[in-house]
């Protein structure tokens, strides 16, 4: 606890007694000054060293620090203290209660309650160094719109039969549900905080509970142009909770293709993003308030009066309030001041509210890579893109990708996710091939007799000459193979090492003969008229003659029965009229 300046000269002058006494002669000093000040010896000493930096000179002990108590019935000790603090802060668990459970349970503790608080508080286990153990810290953004907080939160103002009504606390509170419930739409209150220059951006809804089609209207009607407000644009960084509207697939959509990353922070840690808590109550108390001196009747008018007060109070033009951002090392500056030093590279516009709905219920989309190269037709393209993927680590021909267009930015770009064998999915970010030609040729393509173009290694490519070098090192794989030179300079023993294999003994296994006849019966079948006809045409046809339908005929009559294979030489020369002699078909005896 501070001291005032006279305790704090008075103990300099004591410090300066003592260093001028001699040994032996201070006791007397140091008894006064406990008197007077009605502190114990030690409590005197702590005053001195931590308040004037003045020291004994005496030596430490050799056992300080030291403890009978097992640093491990502490740890149980401040554990269970620690378990007694409620969520509002309350401690119930005091340390003659925790000491008194312990030492029933068989724990030893061989000193006072007083020294038990001691040792926790020199080891940093007491409750108060436990409160700081998760302090806040101190983030930072980089300009406007680099991160954005949003948080809705239900207002006390309510609309039945066009008036405007406000839950007082003695009627609504948590004995009285039942007038909760005979509101069925309540209004909520949507605030957008801007981190850099803690600008604050409000919209109202009229509705029983947080829904992703609120959250979506809150989102572009903040970040898109509107003709009665300055701010504007998209940020790179969302923090908010994890709400059921904010993790809602259709959200995380269109987050994605605008390329905004969401962060949500642990339940219980709203303090993460304390900017826009303390703009909610400063809506409340500096806006809402003015409503119940003049009330609206809807919504909608709401909303205008809230517009025209974040534009005033943004700019500081309030009449005697001074809304200026107060941060430390900082002069004082209006909020849309601060907001107006945003760079046109850092000013991402957010596209046609129409393209943006379009992906609510669109999910990733799948392509097949064909010629290291996929299509896509990006909501705001007229026509499906082609996108070049080779080069790209991980991605081959015939693999399957995941595809999201992204909204802005580019030329209609889109993110490509490849799955990896590590569970670590690769995404790059693509923008589509320019349009082909007249003809219908993508503008990349190499022309003939102009220019040659590679197509850059895959991933596949890039293992095959991995491999190709390990296989034939110093040689061209390709001529290697052609050549069949042995893989690994014929380095590998493969198979002779079998020969070297002593197999196991064993005994010889008794079989059974088969009973198989003597002699196997094989009928030959003669060829069929068409069939001899296919071998015997060419014959014909090599002695000078041309084959026809007579020769043909002259077969089925002088062969019914089909000729036999060894036969069609001479069925051949009987046909063509060079033997004398007429030949009979043979029949097949059985």
């Amino acid at each position: 606890m501070p001291i005032s300046p006279d305790i704090r000269e008075h103990l300099a002058e004591i410090a300066q007694r003592l260093d001028a006494a001699q040994h032996g002669g201070t006791g007397a000093i140091v008894d006064d000054a406990c008197r007077y000040y009605g502190w114990s010896l030690s409590k005197l000493y702590r005053r001195l060293r931590d308040d004037v930096g003045w020291n004994s000179g005496r030596k430490v002990r050799a056992d300080k620090g030291a403890t009978l108590v097992a640093v491990d019935n502490l740890d149980v000790l401040s554990a269970m203290k620690r378990e007694g603090v409620r969520l509002n802060g309350k401690r119930t668990m005091a340390t003659t209660t925790g000491a008194s459970v312990m030492v029933v349970n068989g724990y030893d503790l061989p000193v006072s309650n007083s020294r038990l608080n001691a040792l926790m508080r020199a080891r940093k286990m007491n409750l108060d160094a436990l409160s700081l153990a998760d302090a806040p810290i101190h983030m930072r953004s980089l300009y406007p719109n680099h991160v954005h907080q949003v948080d809705p939160s239900l207002c006390v103002l309510y609309y039945l039969g066009g008036k405007q009504n406000i839950m007082e606390a003695d009627k609504f509170y948590k004995n009285k549900l039942e007038n909760y419930a005979r509101v069925k739409l309540k209004v909520w209150r949507y605030v957008l905080y801007d981190h850099a220059s803690a600008l604050l951006a409000v919209r109202y809804y009229e509705a029983a509970g947080e829904n992703p089609t609120i959250l979506f209207d809150f989102l572009t009607w903040c970040w898109g142009k509107q003709p009665d407000r300055e701010f504007h644009g998209v940020p790179a960084l969302m923090v908010w909770d994890k709400g059921s509207a904010n993790t809602a697939h259709a959200i995380k959509n269109l987050l994605a293709s605008l390329e905004v990353k969401p962060i949500e922070h642990a339940p219980g840690k709203a303090r993460v993003k304390g900017g826009v808590e303390k703009g909610n109550d400063i809506v409340e108390c500096k806006f809402e308030s003015r409503l119940k001196l003049e009330p609206v009747s809807t919504v909608e008018q709401l909303n205008a009066s809230a517009l025209a007060w974040q534009n005033a109070f943004n700019a500081d033009l309030i009449v005697r309030e001074d809304n200026r951002l107060r941060r430390r090392g900082m002069e004082p500056v209006a909020r849309y001041h601060l907001w107006r030093r945003i760079l046109a590279a850092q000013l991402r516009l957010l596209p046609d509210i129409a393209i943006c709905r379009s992906l609510l219920e669109g999910k990733e989309a799948e392509r097949k890579v064909r010629g290291l190269e996929i299509t896509f037709r990006h909501p705001a393209a007229t026509a499906t893109r082609s996108y070049k993927v080779d080069g790209l680590a991980g991605v081959c021909d015939g693999d399957t990708v995941l595809v999201r267009p992204l909204l802005i930015g580019g030329d209609c770009a889109i993110n490509v996710r490849v799955a990896r064998y590590d569970g670590e999915d690769q995404v790059y970010r693509l923008e589509a091939e320019p349009a082909p030609d007249e003809y219908g040729f993508p503008a990349h393509a190499a022309t003939w007799g102009v220019e040659y173009k590679a197509t850059r290694d895959t991933e596949a490519d890039k293992a095959a000459k991995r491999l190709d070098a390990l296989a034939y090192p110093d040689q061209d794989a390709d001529a290697a193979r052609a050549k069949q030179a042995a893989p690994f300079g014929g380095a590998l023993n493969a198979h002779s090492h079998l020969a070297d294999i002593q197999l196991p003994s064993a005994l010889p296994r008794r079989g059974t003969e088969l009973n198989v006849p003597m002699r196997a019966q094989v009928e030959i079948k003669p060829l069929s008229h068409f069939q001899a006809a296919q071998a015997i045409k060419p014959r014909i046809e090599a002695m000078g003659l041309a084959w026809s339908m007579d020769h043909y005929q002259r077969l089925v009559a002088g062969w019914p029965e089909g000729v036999m294979e060894q036969d069609l030489d001479s069925v051949a020369t009987t046909l063509s009229g060079q033997d004398t002699h007429q030949r009979h078909g043979l029949r097949l005896v059985s």
